[in-house]
């Protein structure tokens, strides 16, 4: 084939560029697919702020509709939780699974002296730290918390999996290396698309150098160890992929494309236990109606399809999902027929495993701060019960203090 040592590690390949993604699917590749004993927990990120109001409505309280005399949901489309608040009516996948006692709505979600911005907001929900700049996230902490001794290291092979480009700093940790991986087509041997029938031979070229190179160099046995292992990781990770089979039907979207992701992957038995994705464009100043409207359709379409497939392949009962944003939005509409933005927003949590309903009260829509909401639960209260009632961690060392829980997974612990 003409194929040098020399040209070939040259040319580089793209595979292979991150070793410590490359790492953490080669002790996967080695061990192969086997079922998780943990809970999982699945992170869904409203990026841009979330308008709460519109979400979870209180579609009994006048002033709403005086607030938001144009985007307001009418009463008459609202889909009724209780006798004051309601979903948006884009939503009826998740009213169902409420009904069910699959969701639980937790409403008036902040922290003290919330900020506006939106890089300063979330960064202190995805550090957990509303008072300082804090270097790592709570579910990084988390990790470093729970990672594997070398006796054991085996019995997790992903920390967590992110599947976004970006690594946010919700999984920056200091002991463990969390991969994004959110496509699977790019996590493989890339060749010539015009040659497509010389990519075996170019791997079969790769094993071959990588198997018998020897120089004495520092790293060199660890990379040529890492690149023998890759190859078959990838293989690991794309068969996983082929061999999912699902009646589910997620919408082809990219966020109904990445829940099925992390469902396949869930399902073939990778040992993970916390997962990250995000939903973005939620920041709507301007022509929420439409917007909004088509975003809560993408989110509740897309984890209902993830529900009823854990469902079918009996995988339910061990993975929950949490929604967040970094503030919720105003509570007037604003000039071009949107809203600008405020603090307190509800969270979701969704699973076979939780105690479904709506957790906490609405705040009020008259009793403002500089025309915002007064949040009713501390976003930390919400952490605090998933780390120590789901994933079974010490939440104090994650969180630097003790925090009430919430009735999520049943009786709270006194």
């Amino acid at each position: 084939m003409g194929i040098t040592r020399r040209s070939f590690l040259k040319g580089g390949i793209g595979l292979y560029a991150s070793l410590s993604v490359a790492e953490l699917f080669a002790l996967a590749a080695e061990a192969g697919p086997r079922p998780s004993s943990s809970k999982i927990l699945v992170v869904v990120q409203l990026a841009g702020g979330n308008d709460g109001l519109n979400t979870v409505i209180p579609y009994t309280d006048d002033a709403y509709y005086k607030a938001r005399a144009t985007i307001g949901i009418k009463q008459k489309d609202v889909l009724q939780l209780n006798q004051s608040v309601g979903l948006h009516n884009g939503m009826p996948e998740l009213s169902e699974l409420f009904k069910k006692g699959k969701l639980a709505v937790i409403q008036g979600v902040g922290y003290p002296e919330p900020s506006r911005s939106h890089f300063r907001s979330i960064e202190i929900w995805q550090t957990a730290e509303p008072r300082k700049v804090k270097d790592t996230g709570w579910l990084g902490r988390y990790l470093d918390l729970s990672a594997p001794t070398k006796a054991n290291a085996s019995d997790t092979f992903f920390p967590a999996i992110n599947v976004d480009p970006i690594l946010p700093k919700t999984l920056s940790a200091q002991k463990v290396i969390v991969p994004s991986v959110n496509n699977v087509a790019d996590f493989q041997f890339k060749a010539d698309p015009k040659n497509e029938a010389d990519r075996l031979a170019q791997i079969n070229a790769f094993n071959d150098i990588y198997k018998d190179f020897k120089l004495d160099r520092k790293y060199v046995d660890q990379l040529r160890a890492v690149g023998m292992d890759t190859t078959a990781a990838s293989d690991y990770l794309n068969k996983i992929v082929q061999n999912y089979k699902s009646t589910a039907q997620y919408p082809n979207d990219s966020f109904g494309k990445g829940m099925k992701f992390i469902a396949q992957l869930i399902t073939g038995g990778v040992n993970c236990k916390i997962y990250n994705i995000t939903l973005g464009g939620f920041d709507t100043h301007t022509n929420e109606g439409r917007n909004h409207d088509q975003l809560l359709r993408k989110l509740s379409a897309g984890l209902n399809a993830f529900q009823q497939d854990l469902e079918a392949q009996h995988k339910d009962q061990d993975v929950v999902v949490m929604t967040f944003s970094e503030f919720g939005r105003r509570v007037a509409e604003n000039g071009g027929r949107g809203t600008d933005h405020g603090t307190a927003a509800p969270m979701l949590v969704l699973g076979s495993g939780i105690k479904g309903g709506v957790v906490g009260d609405h705040p009020s829509l008259t009793d403002l701060q500089d025309g915002d909401l007064k949040y009713k639960i501390d976003f930390r209260n919400v952490y605090a019960t998933v780390l120590d009632r789901w994933l079974g961690a010490d939440s104090k060392q994650v969180l630097g203090d003790r925090f009430d829980q919430l009735d999520l997974f049943g009786p709270t612990k006194s």
